[in-house]
Protein backbone atom coordinates (compact mmCIF):
# COMPACT_ATOMS: atom_id res chain seq x y z
CA UNK A 1 0.00 0.00 0.00
CA UNK A 2 1.74 3.79 -0.86
CA UNK A 3 2.33 5.99 1.72
CA UNK A 4 -0.02 9.27 1.59
CA UNK A 5 1.96 12.53 2.62
CA UNK A 6 0.52 15.79 3.13
CA UNK A 7 2.71 19.40 3.90
CA UNK A 8 0.42 21.74 5.79
CA UNK A 9 1.27 25.88 6.43
CA UNK A 10 2.05 26.74 9.77
CA UNK A 11 1.98 29.93 11.90
CA UNK A 12 5.08 30.93 12.55
CA UNK A 13 4.52 33.28 14.79
CA UNK A 14 1.41 32.05 16.29
CA UNK A 15 2.78 28.76 17.63
CA UNK A 16 0.16 28.09 20.83
CA UNK A 17 -2.71 27.36 18.31
CA UNK A 18 -0.63 25.64 15.92
CA UNK A 19 0.88 23.62 18.97
CA UNK A 20 -2.79 22.08 19.49
CA UNK A 21 -3.31 21.69 16.21
CA UNK A 22 -0.13 19.62 15.97
CA UNK A 23 -1.23 17.66 18.90
CA UNK A 24 -4.90 17.14 18.12
CA UNK A 25 -3.04 15.09 14.91
CA UNK A 26 -0.97 13.23 16.58
CA UNK A 27 -3.18 12.03 19.37
CA UNK A 28 -5.77 11.12 16.64
CA UNK A 29 -3.90 8.95 14.05
CA UNK A 30 -1.98 5.91 15.88
CA UNK A 31 1.42 4.70 14.97
CA UNK A 32 0.45 2.33 12.34
CA UNK A 33 -1.92 4.96 10.62
CA UNK A 34 0.20 8.14 10.87
CA UNK A 35 3.47 6.43 10.26
CA UNK A 36 5.85 9.93 10.02
CA UNK A 37 5.91 13.41 10.97
CA UNK A 38 8.28 16.25 10.98
CA UNK A 39 7.94 19.79 11.19
CA UNK A 40 10.55 21.66 8.79
CA UNK A 41 11.18 25.75 9.89
CA UNK A 42 12.54 28.51 8.09
CA UNK A 43 14.04 31.01 10.01
CA UNK A 44 15.03 34.05 7.59
CA UNK A 45 13.57 37.23 9.45
CA UNK A 46 12.13 38.04 6.19
CA UNK A 47 10.76 34.85 5.37
CA UNK A 48 9.61 32.78 8.30
CA UNK A 49 8.00 29.97 7.53
CA UNK A 50 6.55 26.63 9.37
CA UNK A 51 5.44 23.51 7.54
CA UNK A 52 4.12 20.25 9.04
CA UNK A 53 4.31 17.04 7.20
CA UNK A 54 2.65 13.96 7.84
CA UNK A 55 2.55 10.86 6.04
CA UNK A 56 0.21 8.09 6.19
CA UNK A 57 0.18 4.46 5.35
CA UNK A 58 -3.55 4.21 5.42
CA UNK A 59 -6.48 5.69 6.11
CA UNK A 60 -5.15 9.16 4.19
CA UNK A 61 -8.91 9.86 3.29
CA UNK A 62 -10.08 9.72 7.32
CA UNK A 63 -7.54 11.94 7.74
CA UNK A 64 -8.72 14.95 4.84
CA UNK A 65 -12.27 14.11 6.41
CA UNK A 66 -11.26 14.92 9.55
CA UNK A 67 -9.15 17.81 8.69
CA UNK A 68 -12.23 19.69 6.38
CA UNK A 69 -14.65 19.05 9.78
CA UNK A 70 -12.21 20.18 12.40
CA UNK A 71 -10.01 22.48 11.00
CA UNK A 72 -10.84 23.89 7.45
CA UNK A 73 -8.97 26.58 7.44
CA UNK A 74 -5.92 23.64 6.94
CA UNK A 75 -5.10 22.81 3.73
CA UNK A 76 -2.40 21.01 2.01
CA UNK A 77 0.38 22.80 -0.17
CA UNK A 78 0.57 22.01 -3.21
CA UNK A 79 4.11 21.49 -4.97
CA UNK A 80 6.19 21.65 -2.10
CA UNK A 81 7.43 18.24 -1.07
CA UNK A 82 9.71 16.46 1.61
CA UNK A 83 12.23 15.65 -0.41
CA UNK A 84 11.65 19.77 -1.47
CA UNK A 85 12.74 20.73 2.43
CA UNK A 86 15.20 17.81 2.98
CA UNK A 87 17.41 19.26 0.41
CA UNK A 88 16.14 22.79 2.18
CA UNK A 89 17.73 21.59 5.32
CA UNK A 90 20.82 20.30 3.58
CA UNK A 91 21.43 23.63 2.49
CA UNK A 92 20.83 24.89 5.85
CA UNK A 93 18.05 26.85 5.20
CA UNK A 94 15.67 25.19 6.96
CA UNK A 95 15.43 23.20 10.38
CA UNK A 96 14.10 20.05 10.79
CA UNK A 97 12.70 18.04 13.72
CA UNK A 98 10.76 14.46 13.90
CA UNK A 99 7.61 14.29 15.86
CA UNK A 100 6.47 11.45 18.13
CA UNK A 101 3.50 12.35 20.41
CA UNK A 102 1.77 15.42 21.59
CA UNK A 103 3.13 15.26 25.13
CA UNK A 104 7.15 16.42 23.59
CA UNK A 105 5.39 20.07 21.77
CA UNK A 106 5.98 21.94 24.87
CA UNK A 107 9.62 21.44 24.00
CA UNK A 108 9.49 20.74 20.49
CA UNK A 109 7.27 24.23 19.90
CA UNK A 110 7.82 26.58 22.38
CA UNK A 111 6.88 30.30 22.70
CA UNK A 112 10.45 31.18 23.17
CA UNK A 113 13.53 29.41 20.95
CA UNK A 114 15.28 25.77 20.19
CA UNK A 115 17.11 24.23 18.37
CA UNK A 116 14.58 24.49 15.37
CA UNK A 117 12.84 27.72 16.33
CA UNK A 118 15.31 30.44 15.94
CA UNK A 119 13.08 33.10 17.42
CA UNK A 120 10.31 33.27 19.94
CA UNK A 121 6.77 33.68 18.74
CA UNK A 122 4.58 36.84 18.09
CA UNK A 123 3.28 37.31 21.41
CA UNK A 124 7.00 36.91 23.41
CA UNK A 125 8.08 39.59 20.61
CA UNK A 126 5.53 41.81 20.64
CA UNK A 127 6.07 41.79 25.11
CA UNK A 128 9.29 42.49 24.05
CA UNK A 129 9.20 45.24 21.58
CA UNK A 130 5.49 46.56 21.11
CA UNK A 131 4.23 47.55 18.01
CA UNK A 132 4.60 51.00 17.04
CA UNK A 133 1.32 51.29 15.25
CA UNK A 134 -1.72 51.26 17.95
CA UNK A 135 -5.09 50.10 17.56
CA UNK A 136 -7.46 52.85 17.98
CA UNK A 137 -9.20 53.19 21.30
CA UNK A 138 -10.56 56.91 20.86
CA UNK A 139 -10.69 59.57 18.40
CA UNK A 140 -10.58 63.38 19.02
CA UNK A 141 -12.41 63.95 15.81
CA UNK A 142 -15.44 62.38 13.62
CA UNK A 143 -15.23 64.12 10.46
CA UNK A 144 -19.06 63.90 8.78
CA UNK A 145 -19.58 64.47 5.72
CA UNK A 146 -21.56 63.85 2.43
CA UNK A 147 -19.52 61.50 -0.09
CA UNK A 148 -19.61 64.13 -2.51
CA UNK A 149 -17.67 66.43 -0.07
CA UNK A 150 -15.17 63.78 0.14
CA UNK A 151 -12.20 65.70 -1.54
CA UNK A 152 -12.86 68.20 0.50
CA UNK A 153 -12.98 66.73 3.56
CA UNK A 154 -9.77 64.55 2.40
CA UNK A 155 -7.65 68.31 2.72
CA UNK A 156 -9.33 68.91 6.34
CA UNK A 157 -8.06 65.39 7.43
CA UNK A 158 -4.41 65.69 6.37
CA UNK A 159 -4.00 68.70 7.86
CA UNK A 160 -5.95 67.43 10.91
CA UNK A 161 -3.25 64.68 11.13
CA UNK A 162 0.04 67.50 10.35
CA UNK A 163 -1.30 68.49 13.77
CA UNK A 164 -1.09 65.31 15.33
CA UNK A 165 -5.21 65.07 15.84
CA UNK A 166 -6.70 61.56 16.18
CA UNK A 167 -9.51 61.54 13.51
CA UNK A 168 -12.04 59.15 12.23
CA UNK A 169 -12.34 59.86 8.34
CA UNK A 170 -13.86 56.84 6.77
CA UNK A 171 -12.17 56.40 3.78
CA UNK A 172 -9.21 55.10 5.90
CA UNK A 173 -11.35 53.22 8.56
CA UNK A 174 -13.67 51.25 6.37
CA UNK A 175 -12.64 48.55 4.19
CA UNK A 176 -13.58 46.36 1.38
CA UNK A 177 -16.10 43.56 3.39
CA UNK A 178 -16.57 45.31 6.72
CA UNK A 179 -20.06 46.59 7.77
CA UNK A 180 -20.44 50.17 7.07
CA UNK A 181 -23.32 50.26 10.07
CA UNK A 182 -20.64 48.56 12.35
CA UNK A 183 -17.65 50.65 11.39
CA UNK A 184 -20.12 54.00 11.85
CA UNK A 185 -21.16 53.23 15.05
CA UNK A 186 -17.73 52.28 16.16
CA UNK A 187 -16.62 55.50 15.72
CA UNK A 188 -18.97 57.42 16.76
CA UNK A 189 -18.81 55.59 19.49
CA UNK A 190 -15.15 56.48 20.56
CA UNK A 191 -15.68 59.70 19.00
CA UNK A 192 -15.40 62.75 21.42
CA UNK A 193 -16.41 65.75 19.30
CA UNK A 194 -18.22 65.18 15.76
CA UNK A 195 -16.88 67.70 12.87
CA UNK A 196 -19.65 68.81 10.51
CA UNK A 197 -19.52 69.13 6.98
CA UNK A 198 -22.40 71.18 6.81
CA UNK A 199 -23.12 71.69 2.65
CA UNK A 200 -26.44 70.99 0.87
CA UNK A 201 -24.93 67.29 0.06
CA UNK A 202 -24.92 66.73 3.12
CA UNK A 203 -28.82 67.68 3.72
CA UNK A 204 -30.09 66.05 0.96
CA UNK A 205 -31.47 62.67 1.71
CA UNK A 206 -29.16 60.86 -0.49
CA UNK A 207 -26.59 61.19 1.74
CA UNK A 208 -28.16 58.94 3.84
CA UNK A 209 -25.70 58.68 7.17
CA UNK A 210 -25.27 62.14 7.73
CA UNK A 211 -28.22 63.89 9.21
CA UNK A 212 -27.86 60.77 11.72
CA UNK A 213 -24.04 61.43 12.30
CA UNK A 214 -24.91 64.95 13.19
CA UNK A 215 -28.57 64.16 15.28
CA UNK A 216 -26.03 61.76 17.34
CA UNK A 217 -23.67 64.51 18.58
CA UNK A 218 -26.50 66.79 19.17
CA UNK A 219 -28.67 64.11 21.13
CA UNK A 220 -25.28 63.47 23.06
CA UNK A 221 -24.94 67.23 23.77
CA UNK A 222 -28.18 68.01 24.74
CA UNK A 223 -27.88 65.04 27.30
CA UNK A 224 -24.45 65.62 28.58
CA UNK A 225 -24.22 69.59 28.36
CA UNK A 226 -21.16 69.07 26.96
CA UNK A 227 -19.54 70.96 23.71
CA UNK A 228 -19.18 68.00 21.33
CA UNK A 229 -19.19 68.82 17.57
CA UNK A 230 -17.88 71.96 15.74
CA UNK A 231 -19.97 72.65 12.13
CA UNK A 232 -18.08 73.83 9.09
CA UNK A 233 -20.25 75.11 6.48
CA UNK A 234 -19.35 74.15 2.80
CA UNK A 235 -21.82 75.79 0.83
CA UNK A 236 -25.12 76.61 2.76
CA UNK A 237 -26.60 80.33 3.32
CA UNK A 238 -27.15 80.36 7.38
CA UNK A 239 -31.07 80.17 7.02
CA UNK A 240 -30.31 77.19 5.23
CA UNK A 241 -29.26 75.03 8.21
CA UNK A 242 -31.39 72.95 10.49
CA UNK A 243 -32.64 75.16 12.78
CA UNK A 244 -31.42 73.45 15.83
CA UNK A 245 -28.34 73.90 14.55
CA UNK A 246 -27.93 77.68 13.83
CA UNK A 247 -27.84 78.77 17.35
CA UNK A 248 -24.26 77.46 17.38
CA UNK A 249 -21.30 79.34 16.03
CA UNK A 250 -19.69 77.76 12.77
CA UNK A 251 -16.72 78.17 10.83
CA UNK A 252 -16.58 78.64 6.95
CA UNK A 253 -14.36 76.27 5.12
CA UNK A 254 -13.34 79.09 3.06
CA UNK A 255 -11.63 80.95 5.97
CA UNK A 256 -7.86 80.47 5.88
CA UNK A 257 -7.96 80.38 9.59
CA UNK A 258 -10.44 77.25 9.91
CA UNK A 259 -8.28 74.53 10.37
CA UNK A 260 -6.04 76.27 13.16
CA UNK A 261 -9.24 77.77 15.03
CA UNK A 262 -10.46 73.83 14.74
CA UNK A 263 -7.67 72.59 16.33
CA UNK A 264 -6.95 75.08 18.66
CA UNK A 265 -10.71 74.48 20.12
CA UNK A 266 -9.95 71.18 20.06
CA UNK A 267 -6.87 71.51 22.31
CA UNK A 268 -9.58 74.22 24.84
CA UNK A 269 -11.70 71.36 25.36
CA UNK A 270 -8.85 69.02 26.66
CA UNK A 271 -8.61 66.16 23.40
Amino acid sequence: MKHKSYLIALDYGNRAKEKKFVGDVLDKFDKDTLVGAMLYVNNNIYALSCHLFVNFEKDSEVFEEWLNINYPDKHRIYNLFSHDLMKAIGNRSCNGMGLLDSEMLEYQMPSGTNEIFLHPDRPTYDATFPPVLKEMTNYSVFLSHSSVDKELVDTFFNELQKSEVESWFDRYEISPGDSITDRINDGLDKSKVGLLFLSKSFLSGKSGWTMNEANYFFQKRMRQNEKNFIVVNIDLEHDEMPPLLQDYLYLNYDDPECIPKIVNELRKINL
